[in-house]
């Protein structure tokens, strides 16, 4: 699974329609109650050596990717297993951020390369492989699935890398930018396209690519998808009544407002038990939850500290990040 951080390169350049809201992109949803809560410990995951570091994905057996600055400023891709944070390196420039990691601890992004270029990447074993990109577009991996197959776009091209090979994704008529956020180890991948201008989420299942609808507005963004199928992510119902959180499944789109959420949740990721984590603004600040049979748990969330949960794993493990005055700090929230 994976997710974009908003302060990354790469978010705000390659995959800027898939970047996780920041404090001005999340409405206030005061309303959202919890009701049968369940408990979350935070645990620190530490910096390479710098003070903003995010956690973007976790998988099943726990092992987390994301983002961290050194101490020289640099921000560097890191898994953290074992306990450890590692740096991942990058492809020989001053930047890497990790996005994606599968069961096998596989882990993809995007780095830059010596002349400044910025490509999709693959690392294991320790070694980081360039998967290259079309033309001379900078190019990202956002996920691997437990096929090795990866995920990603070159500047609005959809594309999936399998043994290597890179294969365009079909755009939808009249698309003129596509960036995949996710796919499932069915190879089922979700995304955002702008189809005249506008911005709209669609899914992928081999050459074949549909649009996901919305909930009455003309906006829709997806965020995650399950091995099921069941994608989420947030459309606008119509113009002038907001945005609601979706859960899109065997091609019907629901309202979650309906199943426990407020207006103002914001769906981040999505597991194979049918947990929804992701974040709303409870008029104060920014706090985060997981969404599971219609009700919502709160995740810490200091008076104060922002908090953005980014991915949610098989065991209902989420990763994410608070924001304060101190800077960023990577986060594990284990359920009790």
């Amino acid at each position: 699974m994976n997710r974009i951080w908003l302060g990354s390169v790469a978010a705000m350049g390659i995959l800027a329609c898939n970047s996780e809201p920041g404090p001005s992109d999340v409405p206030d949803g005061a309303s959202l109650l919890e009701a049968a809560a369940t408990t979350y410990t935070p645990h620190d995951l530490g910096t390479l050596g710098g003070n903003r570091t995010y956690a973007l994905a976790i998988n099943s057996v726990g092992q987390i990717v994301g983002g961290s600055t050194l101490a020289n400023g640099q921000t560097h891709g890191f898994i953290f297993t074992g306990g450890v944070m590692k740096d991942i390196g990058t492809l020989g420039g001053d930047y890497s951020e990790a996005f994606g990691i599968n069961d096998r601890g596989h882990v993809v992004g995007a780095s830059k390369k010596a002349n400044g270029a910025i490509h999709a990447f693959l690392w294991k074993a320790g070694k980081m492989t360039d998967l290259g990109t079309i033309g001379i577009r900078s190019s990202a991996a956002t996920d691997i699935n437990n096929n090795e197959w990866i995920g990603g776009s070159a500047d609005g091209i959809p594309i999936i890398w399998k043994n290597g090979v890179k294969t365009r994704l079909k755009l939808p008529p009249n698309a003129t930018y596509c960036a995949i956020a996710e796919l499932n180890d069915a190879g089922r991948a979700v995304g955002q396209c702008t189809v005249r201008q506008i911005a709209k989420a669609f899914r992928w299942d081999g050459d074949k690519v549909a649009g996901l609808g919305t909930l009455g507005g003309k906006l829709s963004s997806p965020s995650g998808i399950n091995g099921a199928g069941a994608i989420v992510g947030q459309s606008w119902v119509t113009f002038g009544n907001g945005v609601h959180p979706f859960l899109w499944e065997k091609g019907t789109m629901t309202d979650l407002t309906t199943q426990g959420a407020s207006q103002g949740f914001s769906p981040a990721a999505i597991n194979d038990r049918y947990e929804i984590v992701g974040v709303w603004g409870n008029g104060t600040q920014i706090v985060s939850g997981v969404l599971r049979n219609g009700s919502v748990s709160q995740i810490g969330g200091a008076i104060g500290v922002d908090t953005y949960a980014s991915d949610i794993n098989a065991s209902g493990q989420v990763v994410g990040n608070t924001v304060s005055g101190a800077g960023y700090r990577a986060l594990l929230w284990s359920p009790e």
